[in-house]
């Protein structure tokens, strides 16, 4: 059975039989543990529900990502077969591409939060997403099996064979999207360094909020996938090790590290497992509420000028803003922003309540 190391290796990797039975082992169990994090993501997405763009595109993401995983193990049993190897080949293709399509959709959602794109503005942001996500990716598999269907699983493994380049038809888009994806991995980070030394936040403030952002878009974004140049190239065991390890278990890093993060989720939970509390202790969570903001929703704050380059006029009003917008959150009450009635939490939630 391959694992994650064959899907990245262009032919060049040289790994002893001892290391090649630890990364199959290694991702088949990493594997199952990411079976376990996309269906809690999945449960706790539909179970609350978490009514938003992201939380679409990630129910796609957890989707596809079962399906590649179930395809990949599953492949273990099909090599026998030549028909049987190729079909596994194909699906397991498709669906790891489309993987990496959905991580290209997130990062895309998130870009439009820093800036406007005219193609996810002219049309609907899922109906942009679910194109995204799934077309581009049958397009790839389908161009590839009419070109070098001959080269579909031919080899020991039923995955694409280095011979002809033919493995580049999942590389190469990979290492695309890779590119892209750290653009806007960086583009955010810098933005929001930029925006917590704005705010005067000391230093242990500011390396928090990088860490828990890096946290938590790494694994939407699949950065992981990058170190898959390791294999691709052939260098470094330890690196192909994380590689496996980071890749094989990306479902649970996705669960953890982004949807038990995520401000809607955590009201939404907070709601459910306490629908009455008393008014002093409602109002408290829910200013805490208000006031807690992800880094998704501070990326619309974040394409203000630099401090330096305004002018006095302009910093007065940049500081009556602030303030303004300080005061409105204190002044929000749980009857306000929770529509309920004061000292109840209410214990179901319209699907359209949160965009």
């Amino acid at each position: 059975m391959a694992s994650y190391t064959f899907l990245m290796d262009v032919g060049n990797a040289s790994l002893t039989d001892s290391e090649v039975s630890s990364m199959v082992k290694l991702s088949v169990t990493g594997s199952g543990f990411s079976l376990v994090g996309t269906m809690l993501s999945l449960c706790l997405i539909c179970f609350l529900p978490v009514a938003s763009d992201g939380m679409f595109i990630l129910i796609n993401m957890n989707v596809s990502l079962i399906g590649a995983q179930l395809a990949l193990i599953g492949a273990e049993n099909s090599f026998q077969s030549k028909l049987v190897c190729r079909t596994a080949t194909a699906v397991i293709h498709y669906f790891f591409l489309t993987l990496q399509f959905c991580s290209l959709s997130y990062g895309l959602h998130l870009l439009s939060k820093l800036k406007s794109l005219a193609f996810m503005e002219r049309c609907h942001k899922r109906v942009t997403a679910l194109f995204i996500c799934w077309v581009p990716a049958m397009v790839v598999v389908g161009l590839t099996a009419a070109l070098r269907g001959d080269t579909y699983g031919t080899g020991s493994l039923c995955w694409l064979t280095a011979e002809k380049g033919t493995r580049w038809a999942f590389v190469g888009p990979t290492l695309a999207i890779q590119l892209v994806n750290l653009n806007v991995f960086g583009l955010i980070m810098t933005t929001r360094f930029a925006m917590d030394v704005k705010r005067n936040f000391g230093f242990r403030r500011v390396a928090k909020n990088q860490l828990l952002t890096a946290m938590s878009l790494i694994p939407v974004l699949g950065l992981m996938w990058s170190l898959g140049l390791a294999t691709t190239f052939g260098i470094s065991r330890t690196t192909q090790y994380v590689f496996v390890a980071l890749c094989s278990t990306q479902g649970m890093c996705i669960f953890l590290g982004h949807v038990l993060t995520n401000s809607h989720v955590r009201r939404l939970l907070c709601i459910k497992i306490k629908p009455e509390e008393d008014n002093d202790e409602d109002a408290s969570v829910t200013n805490e509420i208000s006031n807690e903001v992800t880094y998704v929703s501070q990326l619309s704050e974040m394409r203000e000028m630099p401090r330096g380059s305004l002018t006095n006029n302009e910093k007065e009003r940049e500081v009556e803003k602030e303030r303004s917008l300080s005061e409105t959150d204190i002044q929000v009450s749980p009857k306000n922003l929770l529509n309920v009635p004061e000292g109840k939490c209410r214990q179901r939630t319209p699907r359209h309540s949160l965009k």
